[in-house]
C-alpha cells in the first residue's frame, strides 16, 4: 500500500487561508475592475453590491426603533425587480443630481405612477425627488458593522496589494515550516537508521571477534595435546 500524507495542522492552516482569502480577493478584484470599466454603474457580484456607508442618514436608534445601519458599516444591496418593492423596504438608488450620488433610504410611500418617495430614518426631511424604477440599484439585505473603512482600503491599489500579499506570504510561511518539519523528520529517521546500522555493524564485528577467539582457542587446544 502506498503511504498517504496525513493532514497536519500546517496543512489545515494553509487550506483555511486559501478558502478565506481567495473568494475575497476574487470578489474585490471583480468590483475594482467593474468600477473602472463602468464607473456610471454600481459594481455587483452575483447580483449583490457591497457598499460603504458614508453618511448618518440611516443611523440606528434603538430607543426609537429606527435606522438600519451606521456610518462606516459595510452594507449589501441585492438586485431586485422594482415592481416588487413595498413601503418600508430600504433601497439603494442613483440620484438625479450632477454627481449621480448613490443613496440608500427607506421607501415611505409609493406614488400612483409607481415611483417611490424615500427618506432617511435619521434625516429631518424627505428626499427631494421621487425615485423611478430605472434609478433603483437594489434592496438592502444586511450589513457588517464597522467594516466599511476596511472595505474602502481594500479597493485602493495599496489595499489590493495587501489583500493579495498577506495571504500569499502566510501560505509561503506555512509551506516553509511544513517543508522544514518534513526535512527534520527525514533527518531524524536517517539518524535513527544510521544508528541502527552502526549497532548492527558493532554486533557483527563483536560476533566475528568472538568466533575468531573461539577458533583460536580450539586450535591452541589441539596443538597443546601430547603426541602418543
Amino acid at each position: 500500500m502506498e503511504n498517504q500524507k496525513k493532514l497536519t495542522t500546517l496543512n489545515i492552516v494553509g487550506i483555511i487561508l486559501i478558502v478565506i482569502f481567495l473568494p475575497i480577493i476574487m470578489i474585490n478584484l471583480t468590483i475594482v475592475v467593474k468600477g473602472l470599466t463602468k464607473p456610471e454603474e454600481v459594481p455587483m457580484v452575483f447580483n449583490t453590491a457591497p457598499l460603504i456607508v458614508i453618511s448618518d442618514s440611516m443611523t440606528i436608534d434603538k430607543k426609537a426603533g429606527t435606522g438600519a445601519f451606521n456610518k462606516g458599516d459595510l452594507i449589501f444591496v441585492k438586485k431586485v425587480d422594482p415592481k416588487t418593492l413595498e413601503v418600508g423596504d430600504i433601497i439603494t438608488y442613483i440620484s438625479n443630481d450632477k454627481e449621480g450620488s448613490i443613496i440608500t433610504h427607506r421607501i415611505v410611500s409609493i406614488y400612483e405612477d409607481g415611483s417611490f418617495e424615500t427618506k432617511g430614518d435619521y434625516s429631518p426631511g424627505y428626499d427631494r425627488d421621487p425615485v423611478k424604477y430605472e434609478q433603483v440599484v437594489g434592496k438592502y439585505t444586511g450589513r457588517v458593522a464597522g467594516a466599511g473603512d476596511m472595505a474602502m482600503f481594500f479597493q485602493t491599489p495599496t489595499g489590493v496589494i495587501v489583500l493579495i500579499g498577506v495571504p500569499l506570504v502566510a501560505i509561503l510561511v506555512v509551506d516553509f515550516f511544513q517543508k522544514r518539519k518534513e526535512n527534520d523528520q527525514v533527518s531524524s529517521e536517517k539518524a535513527e537508521l544510521e544508528a541502527e546500522l552502526a549497532r548492527l555493524r558493532a554486533e557483527k564485528q563483536q560476533q566475528e571477534e568472538q568466533q575468531s577467539s573461539e577458533t583460536l582457542e580450539v586450535t591452541e587446544s589441539v596443538t597443546d595435546q601430547p603426541e602418543e
